[in-house]
């Protein structure tokens, strides 16, 4: 590689070095469209041309190369080489990295033996021995100096897992040599003590400085070779391709568990209809009344709050006041409304008379049970006093029940209060309408049916 073969990046692109990253690309651009081979066919140059741009432009335009090339662009320029001369050319265990951070250096991606593979494997491997060596050098032994680096650059067949592993190595270098070199005074010449601490002291920020320098180099050649890898590039696009392809399975997923969902839902809700509807008809079969069929704005406490001793009294003063008032309008009525509060009177009357005669039939069924259970303990006599107590136990109740009110009570006196009150008898009167619609309906299909 000689000096003539080598541009800068910023002639290249015609830009100035203080350009932004904007300028730069529309320089790019510009460059990269004038120059095209495709536009350039008698022009056997523009190829070249076109590929110093394309390099140029992958140097500058990321942050970390385009640093590390303005640090050492000189040197580049002036086309060093491996074992030239330079700074810290002396030291023959230390490679120098400079010539190769160019594109230029490589030709292709092929197994020719000045392509990116070739070169590049040339370069790890004699930084690799270089620090081999060094620790030898200082310590007598390489054992273990430098374990995890690997020196097998590969080639373009490589698998994936080698050239991962390669990168992932020498990510994480450091330089195990002592630096020595890069002394700025010699401690043998100190005329006391003190001075020689500070001789030393010096040397060592020389040392540090100088490997701090060899370590951002190697690690910038290795940021340059894995930016232009194919094999790179190549597994990411498979990965980002992989990626949208797993994103979009995962979409058509979600898609189908929603569809499935709601299908099991509508699938629940047939089977919930279907189920009451088989009920409701059962119910009709049997003549049974629900009391949530009627037509009923009485709320049986369901949502009625409970009331305090403050909140009785003023229902009850609220009450009294609302029978005052239409005590007053009734006897400010026309004789119309008196004959009408006398029919009032008479359907009151007659629902009174209704809630005696079920009243009656209640006590009826009690005295219809207790003379079957009297029958029992007269055909048992001879069974002595312990049948007579176990016939009496099976005809009274455990469970007192009002069907019209579908309450359950625990004692014959529970059951009383409950029947003597105007809830219980509101419901009552209410279910013997609904069971009396119910039986003129079943009168009426069987009239139909003859």
């Amino acid at each position: 590689m000689t000096s003539s073969a080598i541009r800068c990046h910023y002639e290249v692109l015609d830009v100035e070095r203080d350009a932004d990253a904007a300028t730069i690309k529309k320089a790019h651009r510009k460059q990269a469209l004038r120059l095209h081979p495709d536009k350039n066919l008698e022009d056997e140059g523009a190829a070249d041309s076109f590929r110093l741009v394309q390099q140029a432009y992958e140097c500058l335009s990321d942050p970390m190369e385009r640093k590390w090339y303005d640090e050492h662009r000189d040197a580049i320029l002036k086309g060093w080489s491996a074992g030239g001369p330079g700074e810290q050319q002396d030291v023959d265990i230390l490679f120098d990295i400079t010539p190769y951070m160019y594109a230029g250096c490589y030709n292709g991606y092929d197994d020719d033996t000045d392509s990116f593979y070739a070169i590049y494997s040339h370069v790890f491997q004699e930084i690799y021995h270089g620090e081999e060596e060094g620790t030898y050098q200082d310590t007598g032994s390489s054992t273990g100096s430098t374990h995890y680096l690997q020196s097998a650059f590969g080639s373009a067949t490589s698998p994936w897992l080698d050239v991962a592993s390669f990168y992932q190595s020498w990510e994480a270098f450091t330089s195990c040599l002592n630096f020595a070199w890069a002394d700025l005074f010699d401690v043998k010449d100190a005329p006391h003590r003190r001075i020689r601490r500070a001789m030393e002291e010096e040397n060592r920020k020389a040392r540090r400085s100088a490997k701090r320098s060899r370590n951002e180099d190697v690690l910038a050649l290795v940021h340059f070779c894995k930016r232009r890898d194919p094999r790179v590039k190549e597994h990411k696009a498979k990965a980002e391709k992989d990626k949208a392809l797993k994103e979009k399975q995962q979409k058509v997923d979600t898609i189908l568990k929603k569809k499935e969902a709601k299908q099991a839902r509508e699938l629940w809700r047939q089977e919930i209809g279907e189920a009451m509807a088989a009920a409701e008809e059962e119910d009709r079969e049997r003549g049974r009344v629900r009391l949530a069929d009627l037509e009923d704005d009485y709320d049986y406490g369901g949502g009625r709050k409970r009331r305090g001793k403050k909140g009785k009294k003023k229902a009850k003063e609220e009450s009294k006041d609302e029978e005052e008032t239409e005590e007053d309008q009734a006897g400010e009525e026309s004789p119309e409304g008196t004959v009408e509060a006398q029919e009032g009177d008479t359907d009151a009357d007659s629902a009174k008379v209704e809630s005696q005669n079920g009243d009656a039939e209640i006590e009826i069924e009690a005295n219809t049970a207790a003379a079957a259970a009297t029958d029992v303990l007269d055909t048992n006599d001879d069974a002595g006093s312990d049948s007579d107590s176990e016939a009496i136990e099976a005809f009274v109740p455990d469970i007192y029940r009002c069907e019209c009110c579908r309450k359950d009570f625990k004692s014959e006196g529970q059951m009383e209060n409950h029947m003597k009150s105007k809830k219980h008898k509101d419901a009552l009167k209410k279910y013997r309408k609904a069971e009396h619609k119910l039986m003129e309906e079943l009168l009426n299909e069987a009239d139909i049916g003859e």
